[in-house]
């Protein structure tokens, strides 16, 4: 995608501490003053500690306090505090700028469009001021005042972007349109798109798609789009190409693969949602601007733009979303939660939203919340996905009978064969099969998983450590966990596989340099410590050995591992070789939890 004068955006909406001279001087007497009084009361009161007052009955303690809300993401605190600094004085614009943009970031629009006017008031050509209170003129329909606010923001490379598709929206509510000033990046153009069908200029929606297609670094949302934009008018011929792309670089993406199939059958697809107002014109594009700075961690500018996006159209589902992953991406998950449950059942990002819910409710150790959200989505919608998180999060807590309970349901929504793009219910499945030693099934199913993804190094080693420490197909497994050291060298549980069955074949001295290499990667783990200590022993290292079985004895939760490991303590090794029951283990880096 062409470079759309983000990082000019995003220093446009910046949050910096820094505060005007006036503002800047205002703290610094404040300060003063009461380090004054301070050493007043430290004279009259010889035992009291001097300090400076950083509570919220201070002008400092406000502003310090706003800030330090600002940092952890707790934007509607940052606004209370900075109201309380405003209103100690007279203060600069830059001050006011700041705290209008916040509380514009917290969804507090009234407060945002007041601080905009008092702005106005100071600067009245200031770009983003002029900005807010058009976006509040385009909301309530008064076409005609946006268009005059809209108007006096001076030209600059700031808020070039953002103005003309203001603009052409406005354009648009009296029925014109000017597709060369839309031009600048997809944004633009899938506006002049939206547009265009709006005022019901279908002729030149085909032309302004071609221009788009030749813009430099189209992702796959970007193809999926004009494809959607091609069937709209009747060229679903030209979409295919499109989403056969979007396939070869996503392969098995359901949606993509349910278009093609409708296309090379000749069936309807209704995929394009045309714009009903300019207000949700605009509100799309805000949304867009809000996720594209979202991808480049511009995360403040997101937040406000999302917000905007919202207050234009409060049915948008997509900045909600954004605003969700950014308090997840600072781990406010509360906030993460609230914003993904508040995603409506008629939404199409219903399912999507709530299964992301379910799985920050699993982070924050809310496993049961986390169950109860995903069962409201299997019982609304049957959703396989939700099926396979449900059983995902018992297999994690090792209830392994109701992990097979979800995916068995998962895998009947599919009927008799499971498609290829949920290869990972195989795999998942048959490590609950495994670990309740119905080996058989386990076995089949991660062959089944091995077929679809023979380069997977998870797979690889799963299957690969099930044989070998079962003592069984050991020449294959080696082989299979060579290829998977070779993939992911750097993964702990991986190296140790391949140090345990070069240990079942007897071949000690080979086992210990990779044993050694997996604690290096996971020094912590049981098994692994457990795995180097027998090695260690098989070797003649009795005192290494038994300095890793007290290391595995320290952080062994299995009571079966932690007997032998205890017993291994007291005996040693038998010469007749192991005796135990198979623990098969898999990297947390699974392909479960996406």
């Amino acid at each position: 995608m062409k470079p759309l004068h983000f990082a000019l955006l995003a220093g446009l909406l910046s949050l910096s501490i820094g505060v005007g001279m006036k503002s800047g001087q205002l703290l610094q007497n404040r300060l003063a003053e009461y380090r004054q009084q301070d050493e007043a009361v430290a004279l009259q009161q010889p035992n009291s500690r001097l300090y400076i007052p950083f509570n919220n009955d201070t002008l400092s303690g406000n502003y310090l306090a706003a800030h330090f809300a600002q940092t952890q993401y707790d934007w509607q605190a940052a606004t209370t505090f900075l109201d309380k600094v405003l209103a100690s004085g007279d203060p600069d614009s830059q001050l006011i700028r700041r705290t209008m943009v916040i509380a514009m970031g917290s969804g507090d629009t009234t407060r945002a469009f007041a601080l905009a006017n008092s702005l106005l008031q100071k600067e009245p050509t200031n770009p983003l001021g002029l900005m807010f209170i058009s976006i509040k003129q385009l909301q309530a329909q008064e076409f005609n005042e946006a268009k005059e606010t809209i108007n006096k923001i001076p030209t600059s490379e700031n808020v070039d972007f953002i103005v003309p598709v203001v603009r052409g929206w406005l354009d648009a509510a009296t029925g014109t349109l000017d597709e060369g000033r839309l031009k600048d990046g997809s944004i633009h153009l899938y506006q002049a798109i939206f547009i265009a069908d709006y005022i019901k200029r279908p002729d030149i929606i085909e032309y302004l798609i071609e221009i788009a297609l030749k813009v430099d670094q189209l992702t796959v949302q970007d193809l999926d789009k004009l494809g959607d934009f091609y069937v709209h008018i009747g060229k679903p011929e030209k979409a295919l190409p499109l989403y056969e792309k979007i396939l070869s670089a996503v392969p098995g993406e359901a949606s993509i693969i349910t278009k093609v199939n409708a296309i090379n059958t000749k069936l309807p697809i209704n995929n394009f949602k045309g714009v009903k107002t300019p207000q949700d014109g605009v509100a799309i594009a805000m949304g867009d601007m809000s996720e594209t700075l979202f991808q480049e961690y511009s995360d403040d500018s997101a937040r406000v733009f999302a917000q905007m996006s919202i207050f234009l159209n409060p049915a948008m589902t997509e900045p909600r979303i954004v605003m969700a992953e950014i308090a997840a991406r600072h781990d406010r998950l509360d906030d993460a939660i609230t914003f993904y449950q508040g995603v409506p059942a008629g939404s199409e990002d219903y399912v999507r939203a709530h299964r992301r819910a379910a799985d920050l409710l699993e982070d924050a150790d809310r496993t049961d919340d986390a169950l109860k959200e995903l069962d409201k989505i299997i019982e609304t919608h049957n959703d396989a996905e939700a099926m396979m998180q449900a059983g995902d999060i018992y297999r994690r807590t090792e209830d392994f009978k109701k992990a097979l309970a979800y995916y068995d349901r998962a895998a009947a929504t599919f009927g008799e064969t499971i498609p290829p793009q949920y290869w990972t219910l195989y795999y998942v499945r048959g490590m609950a099969y495994e670990r309740l030693k119905q080996w058989d099934k386990a076995e089949a199913d991660l062959k089944a998983a091995l077929a679809f993804q023979p380069e997977n190094p998870l797979v690889l080693n799963y299957l690969g450590y099930a044989w070998a420490d079962q003592g069984v197909n050991l020449d294959e497994s080696l082989a299979m966990i060579r290829k998977a050291v070779s993939l992911s060298p750097d993964d702990g549980y991986i190296t140790d596989s391949l140090g345990w069955v070069l240990y079942r074949r007897g071949n000690f001295q080979e086992a210990v340099p990779h044993l050694e290499r997996a604690v290096e990667l996971l020094p912590y783990d049981s098994t692994i410590n457990d795995h180097l200590g027998d090695a260690y022993w098989r070797v003649g290292r009795k005192l290494e050995a038994r300095f890793q079985w007290e290391r595995a004895k320290a952080n062994a939760e299995d009571p079966e591992l932690l007997a032998e490991i205890q017993k291994k303590l007291a005996e040693g090794l038998s010469d007749k070789g192991d005796v135990r029951e198979a623990r098969t283990q898999a990297s947390d880096d699974t392909p479960v939890k996406q």
